[in-house]
């Protein structure tokens, strides 16, 4: 099964670097739910809740505004000012 690679990263921290199933995203224009091979995607990022979906289970954070930009092949990154794991 593909996987995403995401990298959450605040101004003061790295608060993720690894593989999730899916990554649900707020963002200006509403939620989005990122899913492997998703097309690429800049969007500016609203504060909320990021959930990560993993083979484990869920790791949620809470973000403040920034921005998500999904790249080629799944890799995922989100530069937030700040970021706080729930």
């Amino acid at each position: 099964m593909a996987k995403l690679k995401i990298s959450i990263i605040a101004k003061d921290k790295i608060a993720y670097q690894g593989e999730a199933i899916s990554i649900v995203v707020p963002t200006k224009a509403g939620i989005i739910e990122v899913m492997p091979e998703h097309m690429q995607l800049v969007s500016a990022l609203a504060p909320g809740e990021l959930v990560l979906n993993l083979e484990s289970g869920k790791k949620k954070f809470f973000i403040s505004n920034g921005v998500l930009e999904i790249r080629t092949k799944s890799n995922i990154i989100i530069l937030t000012d700040t970021v706080s794991e729930k």
